[in-house]
């Protein structure tokens, strides 16, 4: 029974600290709206703004959660999405989400 305590006291201890650590899907999507599967215009902060809208599952990229929210139409904070461009364009580049912020489509 001693020889099961601490290895069992470990694993609640290293699953309690990866869940203080793992990224949150929490945010506000932005819509990417270029047609464009290259990876200046997915990078781009230009092609993205808040919207309500929802995407379906697919491999191409739809959007990004952010945190901050604006107006509707309005592009994401540059700080933001600066975080989040290498994913997107990891997420286009394999046609899977690189992270639980980055919705796909088709």
């Amino acid at each position: 029974m001693k020889k099961l305590f601490i290895p069992m006291i470990a694993a609640v201890i290293a699953l309690s600290a990866s869940a203080f650590t793992m990224k949150r899907t929490v945010g506000y999507f932005y819509e990417y709206t270029s047609s464009s599967t290259a990876e200046a215009d997915i990078t781009n902060i230009n092609n993205y703004v808040r919207s309500a809208a929802s995407c379906p599952s697919g491999s191409d990229v739809c959007g990004v959660l952010l945190g901050t929210n604006r107006a509707t139409g309005q592009h994401p904070v540059t700080s933001e999405f600066d975080a989040e461009k290498a994913a997107l364009w990891d997420s286009q580049d394999s046609g899977s989400p690189a992270n639980g912020n980055i919705q796909m489509k088709n």
